[in-house]
């Protein structure tokens, strides 16, 4: 060996190591202990089976969705969320004021840090116009990035299918299968940093629920029309079908033999419906409902929203809460409440590798979702 080798051999380091906080060890020692655990991590497939959707007939959109639900509920209490697909023909006005100058908060979302049970930050704040516009050409540069196929392959599906090729070409498309695929590689992996703003609990006093406001005094924000109180119930399909009726979300909780019928104040969330602004990979972190009451979302526009829940059984909502403190260990000794702050997100994955069952539901727009009491969702 030359005097020069073994003089470079012999040079110190500059530093000897990096010194870090306390904080740091913990959560170090932490993720070390995390992987340990989670050994499994397909290569981006996610098997997650799909909740059951219902569809009611024009009889049963005529009357109370709380007997509609009530009589589902046997079978999809089981999985926790379901879907409500309702009849050919419905089609109710879009009554959110898209050209408000009002402005809307937003929160901004580090997708790659989501599993971290980080607050979220405030993100810009938008008109609906503005967000609208912004998030549509955010999710058409993605389409371009990574699917810049895909408005070639829909147009020559038939002949694709005809040819035996449409399942391969399904890989090239921008679908919801191939979104979910991206999202959880981005959640998971943190092989990219990606932020998004959610619109979440936007005022609907200020922007409207979507839902045209009643006349006769069905809903805490609508009016009551005396010439209109005797007339008989407006069937499916009329012009103030609705306004009036039951299913529109601004109606339900005065809907007969509920009991938010009896609160004599509106409460955001509760007897007065929020608006939700999304966009692609916006997310509804892991929660269940306070009270454990049920929860209804209706989509009135826009592209297919991702639906994660599990059965609200004790011992299912347990198993969740479990896997929380395990992948958390560190952070809920902080803050022992963590999973009411609404801000983290676990792959269905890692409940399915501690046996808790998850199902999913793709709601498309004139949908509903419901979840159960204690049921834990998020999407």
């Amino acid at each position: 060996m030359s005097h020069r080798a073994n003089k470079r051999l012999r040079r110190k380091p500059p530093q000897a190591y990096i010194q870090i906080s306390a904080a740091e060890e913990k959560f170090f020692q932490q993720a070390m202990r995390n992987s340990k655990v989670d050994t499994k991590r397909p290569d981006g497939k996610l098997e997650v089976p799909y909740a059951p959707s219902f569809f009611p007939t024009i009889a049963d959109m005529e009357g109370n969705p709380l007997d509609y639900v009530e009589k589902i509920r046997p079978q999809a209490q089981k999985y926790g969320i379901c879907k409500i697909v309702p009849p050919r023909g419905w089609s109710p006005p879009f009554c959110a004021d898209m050209q408000s100058k009002k402005k809307f908060q937003t929160k901004e979302q580090l997708l790659h840090r989501l599993q971290e049970g980080i607050s979220f930050g405030d993100g810009k704040e938008y008109t609906a116009a503005e967000y609208q516009k912004s998030t549509s050409e955010r999710a058409k540069e993605w389409k371009m990035k990574h699917y810049p196929d895909h408005d070639f392959l829909i147009q020559h599906a038939g002949s694709l299918a005809k040819d035996g090729k449409l399942e391969e070409s399904n890989r090239k498309m921008m679908t919801p299968q191939n979104l979910e695929r991206d999202y959880w590689n981005i959640v998971e992996t943190h092989t990219q940093e990606l932020s998004v703003d959610y619109g979440n609990d936007v005022d609907t006093t200020s922007f409207g629920s979507g839902f045209p406001l009643s006349e006769r005094g069905r809903s805490i924000q609508g009016t009551k029309n005396r010439e209109k109180q005797d007339l008989k119930e407006p069937k499916f399909g009329e012009s103030d079908y609705y306004k009036e009726t039951w299913w529109n979300l601004n109606n339900i909780p005065c809907a007969p033999d509920s009991v938010l019928r009896h609160l004599r104040v509106g409460i955001n969330g509760i007897n007065v419906p929020w608006m939700y602004f999304g966009c692609l990979f916006s997310t509804f972190c892991w929660h269940n409902e306070d009270n454990y009451l049920y929860s209804i979302n209706y989509h009135h526009r826009g592209a297919p929203k991702q639906w994660y829940g599990i059965p609200g059984t004790k011992r299912d909502a347990e198993g969740l809460e479990k896997v929380f403190k395990r992948y958390l260990s560190m952070k809920m000794r902080d803050v022992p409440d963590l999973l009411h702050h609404i801000t983290t997100m676990f792959s269905p994955r890692l409940l399915q590798n501690d046996d808790v069952p998850v199902y999913k539901v793709v709601q498309y727009p004139g949908e509903y979702v419901i979840t159960f009491p204690m049921s834990f969702h998020g999407g």
